[in-house]
């Protein structure tokens, strides 16, 4: 029983978070097959910052206000990381490979574009009007309104 029970303590692994604050971010693009947690940011907080775990194991890419938050190619071998990611005035997430994105509290925002590539999961909660579409023309999304569900019962 002691054995057993040592490797498989071995074996398990502790789930580090990566903390980024994406400040005014419009378009955020996820890659890598990662776990990524929306979360509410600060209205007026329009700097964008990582921690000492994010900057050592993601790539970050900037460009006007776009973000692109990748998985360092050898870290995404090993493990599949958690990165919590504060947003305010997200306009379009891009989610691909077999990431999944969800949220912590309600995200503001008055509509939101979804793209979804591969076997991503999306599940979000905003106070605004949300659409989801594939990637690639001809893919396919299932998507599930909670306020629809909300209403037929």
């Amino acid at each position: 029983m002691a054995i057993a029970f040592s490797v498989l303590s071995a074996s398990a692994q502790i789930e580090e978070k990566l903390v980024v604050h994406a400040g005014n971010t419009e378009h955020l693009t996820i890659a890598n097959d990662m776990n990524v947690v929306l979360m509410p940011g600060s209205e007026n907080d329009r700097s964008i910052s990582l921690d000492a775990l994010a900057s050592e194991k993601l790539n970050l890419k900037l460009s006007n206000n776009s973000m692109t938050i990748s998985s360092i190619r050898e870290h995404a071998r090993r493990e599949k990381l958690t990165v919590l990611v504060y947003v305010n005035g997200l306009k379009t997430i891009t989610v691909e490979d077999n990431s999944t994105v969800e949220t912590i509290g309600v995200l503001q925002t008055p509509k939101l574009d979804i793209y979804v590539e591969g076997d991503a999961r999306v599940h979000l909660k905003t106070n605004g009007a949300v659409k989801a579409y594939p990637v690639y023309s001809g893919g396919e999304v299932k998507v599930k309104y909670l306020s629809d569900w909300l209403a037929r019962r």
